[in-house]
């Protein structure tokens, strides 16, 4: 018998998951043992998604639209996502540069196959959403992160970009607004980033999974200054702007050669996306602009009560959040670093946060909420907050 090292192979070695979700598997432990817990630490709303998009999910179910679809992404959909880009960013994409998959999330890990190789270089902030630097352990990329923090609102410096510019360097991630810090690029530093990357012939990824959530200033899409024709992919989803998480249907816009590699990756995977719920998207995105704004108003609200509570916590530090639905919170002044706050936070006061470490080495002594929360539960979730980080202080 052939003697192996391990029963799985590098690659397996290599994947690690999303820490919120092992956060979360955690709380679902403990409440089966009768803890009673308040959740921050997934990214989901506590709102409905719109009535006429269930309506219309459950109409075409009933007329069959069950079977195989275009691995591209229907027909009807991708029209409907070429008027809309056209409506917001007034520019028209050909329906070869649309692309729609298995939720936004997957996107990243296609873009990254399909234009980085192993041992190139990918630029992003430090801390950044867990998928990317998941992605490129994966992939055996070398992230290279520009630091930011609350300090500064976790700007993404064009010149800080700029500094870690090298021959290998292939892509730089664009996220706002962003998941986790909830900051919101200036329409100033994303142009920059752009005159970088045409400078040294880079791509940029573009994440917009929250774009309609932008409470201070306007969101601003790198798409729009090559009309994602030659170095930019936008992508986007139905997950966080119709509370439609459970749903995973997302797509990219960008270069035809491209998006065609990435269909073919998404095919090669998942198949297609059932076409029932992307009729169903049809109608979400024909009316994005009304439903938008009841959830915006909504979140505005919650940040607003979150900002309120969680600053009379004098061992917190935060920077008020321009976008998303995220706050990340500094929580060093406690004597813990954001892991240890959160198992205790979690088991002594029954509240579940997100640990920043989860996020990068730059985030470890943060913890992260979402707090698209019942106002009820957002209240009491941030006051336990307020007792676990003076306690903490305690002890």
């Amino acid at each position: 018998m052939i003697k192996r090292k391990s029963k799985i192979s590098n690659f397996a070695e290599r994947v690690v998951g999303q820490s919120m979700f092992k956060i979360l598997g955690k709380a679902k432990d403990l409440e089966i043992k009768g803890k009673d817990l308040i959740h921050f630490e997934i990214g989901d709303s506590h709102l409905e998604m719109p009535t006429e998009v269930k309506k219309s999910a459950m109409k075409a179910l009933y007329n069959g639209r069950t079977h195989y679809g275009d691995s591209r992404g229907e027909h009807i959909l991708r029209v409907a996502i070429q008027k809309a880009v056209k409506e917001d960013f007034k520019f028209t994409p050909s329906l070869s540069q649309v692309v729609v998959t298995s939720g936004a999330n997957p996107l990243i890990y296609y873009v990254m196959a399909v234009l980085v190789n192993p041992g190139e270089e990918v630029i992003l902030t430090d801390p950044a959403f867990v998928t990317y630097n998941a992605v490129l352990d994966m992939l055996k990329i070398k992230g290279v992160h520009v630091p930011v923090t609350h300090k500064n609102n976790f700007n993404f410096s064009p010149k800080e970009i700029e500094k870690r510019i090298t021959k290998k360097t292939r892509l730089i991630v664009i996220n706002s607004p962003s998941n986790p810090t909830g900051a919101v690029y200036s329409e100033s530093d994303i142009r920059k980033i752009y005159a970088l990357a045409k400078k040294y012939n880079l791509y940029i990824l573009s994440d917009e999974i929250y774009a309609s959530m932008v409470y201070e200033g306007k969101h601003f899409s790198a798409g729009v200054m090559d009309k994602c024709k030659e170095r930019v992919i936008m992508t986007n989803g139905f997950s966080k702007p119709f509370a439609m998480t459970g749903w995973r249907v997302g797509y990219a816009i960008g270069p035809e050669e491209i998006i065609e590699k990435i269909a073919l990756l998404s095919q090669t995977i998942v198949s297609c996306v059932p076409p029932f719920l992307q009729d169903a998207c049809v109608i979400a995105l024909s009316q994005r602009h009304e439903f938008s704004k009841r959830y915006f108003k909504e979140y505005k609200k919650l940040r607003e009560i979150a900002c309120r509570e969680l600053g009379k916590v004098k061992q917190f530090e935060f920077s008020k959040p321009k976008g998303a639905f995220y706050l990340m919170i500094d929580v060093s002044r406690t004597g813990m670093d954001g892991d240890k706050f959160t198992k205790y936070a979690m088991e002594r006061h029954g509240v579940v946060v997100c640990p920043g470490s989860g996020f990068g080495s730059g985030g470890k002594k943060y913890i992260r909420i979402c707090y698209a929360a019942s106002e009820k539960k957002l209240i009491d979730g941030c006051r336990r907050l307020k007792r676990a980080a003076e306690r903490a202080t305690k002890k």
